[in-house]
């Protein structure tokens, strides 16, 4: 069993919420979060974010994803991202998450982006710049704006993170564990693309209850 603080998507609970149903499978090892040393204290990576992992106790990457918390009309300026993770506060780019990975896209500058504090994230864009878009549309960070690009993070997932993990006062290393076999409530985790999921085919995505 496994609690995730971001359940459902929000942070103002902060009450624990099942995610796995189920987890009949885990890499061997595990591994070190990559980057964990230069995260906020307080970032919570939530359960069920698709890792990429290197080797058996070798490097555990995380896989960021960001679906659109409502309609996006051709003339907002600004778009609202449910996320895990914070955007460049001084911009980027983003590209809606193409059906193949290692796709190619359009990218799109975003000047700024705001962490909320409830788990979305704001980003100031030149309207019309993401056209007109349906809320649980799926993003991610892009290798620059313009056609051709790809999702920065060209990693492909070995599973999904076990148990959430909290960087806290003086912690310079987090672990965690990958699971790649079992059952997890997908509407209570951060989303994930539909060709993500199919290179997980042993992990079951079902509805919470």
């Amino acid at each position: 069993m496994s609690f995730n603080t971001y359940g459902q998507k929000t942070l103002t609970s902060k009450a624990p919420v099942q995610v796995w149903s189920e987890v009949s499978g885990v890499k061997h090892g595990g591994g070190s979060i990559n980057g964990f040393s230069s995260l906020a204290v307080g970032t919570v990576i939530p359960a069920g974010v698709p890792v990429a992992l290197d080797a058996a106790g070798g490097t555990v990457k995380p896989i960021y994803f960001y679906e659109l918390a409502k309609t996006l009309l051709a003339t907002d300026t600004e778009a609202i991202l449910y996320g895990a993770a914070p955007l460049v506060a001084t911009g980027g780019n983003v590209i809606v998450v193409p059906s193949a990975i290692a796709g190619t896209g359009t990218g799109v500058a975003y000047s700024a982006a705001v962490d909320n504090g409830d788990g979305t994230h704001t980003i100031t864009i030149v309207a019309n710049a993401l056209g007109t878009a349906a809320a649980g549309t799926i993003y991610a960070e892009a290798d620059k704006a313009g056609t051709g690009a790809v999702v920065k993070e060209t990693a492909v997932p070995a599973g999904l993170l076990w148990h959430d993990v909290v960087k806290e006062d003086g912690d310079t290393v987090g672990t965690g564990a990958v699971v790649d076999a079992g059952r997890i409530f997908e509407d209570r985790i951060p989303a994930i693309p539909a060709a993500y999921k199919a290179v997980l085919p042993t992990i079951k995505f079902e509805k919470g209850i």
